[in-house]
C-alpha cells in the first residue's frame, strides 16, 4: 500500500474501542494514534497511552500551531479531543474517534491523501453501563457521558456509514474473532474504496441505474 491508511474504530464509551485497538496492535502490529484530550484522566488510564491529556489553553495553541487532521468538542460536557499530522506514527494505524471526528478526517482528506477505514463498535447501553460499572466508573459520570454522545452515536450507526460492523455483545473470544474477521477483509474494503473513487465505478453505477429505471 502506497498510502498511508488510517483505522477509524467508532463507538460509545465503554463499547469495546480500546480492546479492538489492543488486538490489532498486539496480534497483527497496528499502533494507535494518541489523541490529545482536555478531559479528566480516568484511575485505570495513562498519559500518553490511551490519550495524552492536556489543559483547555494547550489545546488552544496546539490548534493554532499543529496540522489537525480531526477535532471534536462535545457540546455538553465541553471536552475537547484532537489528533495531528505529526502524531500518525506509521503507514497503517490505528485512531479511536467520534463521529464528529470522522467528519474531520473525511474533510481533511477530500483529496484521498490517505486510505480511511471506518469500524463502528457496537454494544447496548444496559450492556455498556454493566461493563462500565465492572471497570470503575462513576455511574452518574458514565450516565451523563451516554447521554450526551447517545444522539450523535446512534445517527451515525443507523446511518451505516462506517466499512464494518463489530458487534460486540459476547464474550471476549467472539469480539476477537470479529476483530480477526476485519482484518482478513482489510485489504478487500482499501482495494473496493478504491475502485469506487475511480470515472470507470460511476460510468457502471449509472449504467445499472439507467437500465434498472429503463
Amino acid at each position: 500500500m502506497d498510502k498511508k491508511t488510517i483505522i477509524a474504530v467508532i463507538g460509545k464509551t465503554s463499547s469495546g474501542k480500546d480492546t479492538v485497538a489492543k488486538v490489532l496492535n498486539e496480534k497483527y502490529g497496528i499502533p494507535s494514534v494518541v489523541s490529545m484530550t482536555t478531559r479528566p484522566k480516568r484511575e485505570y488510564e495513562t498519559n500518553g497511552v490511551e490519550h495524552i491529556f492536556i489543559s483547555k489553553e494547550e489545546m488552544s495553541n496546539i490548534l493554532k500551531e499543529k496540522t489537525i487532521i480531526a477535532y471534536t468538542k462535545n457540546d455538553k460536557t465541553g471536552i475537547e479531543y484532537c489528533a495531528a499530522l505529526e502524531a500518525l506514527p506509521s503507514n497503517t494505524c490505528v485512531y479511536i474517534i467520534n463521529p464528529d471526528g470522522v467528519k474531520w478526517l473525511k474533510e481533511y482528506n477530500k483529496h484521498n491523501l490517505f486510505n480511511l477505514i471506518c469500524v463502528y463498535v457496537d454494544l447496548a447501553e444496559d450492556k455498556i453501563i454493566k461493563r462500565g460499572l465492572l471497570r470503575g466508573d462513576n455511574p452518574d459520570t458514565l450516565r451523563i457521558r451516554l447521554e450526551s454522545e447517545r444522539e450523535e452515536f446512534d445517527a451515525y450507526k443507523n446511518s451505516k456509514e462506517y466499512d464494518f460492523l463489530i458487534t460486540n455483545d459476547k464474550d471476549l473470544q467472539y469480539l476477537y474473532h470479529q476483530v480477526d474477521l476485519f482484518y482478513s477483509r482489510y485489504f478487500w474494503i482499501i482495494l473496493k474504496k478504491r475502485w469506487q473513487k475511480t470515472p470507470l465505478f460511476f460510468y457502471v453505477k449509472k449504467w445499472v441505474i439507467k437500465s434498472v429505471i429503463y
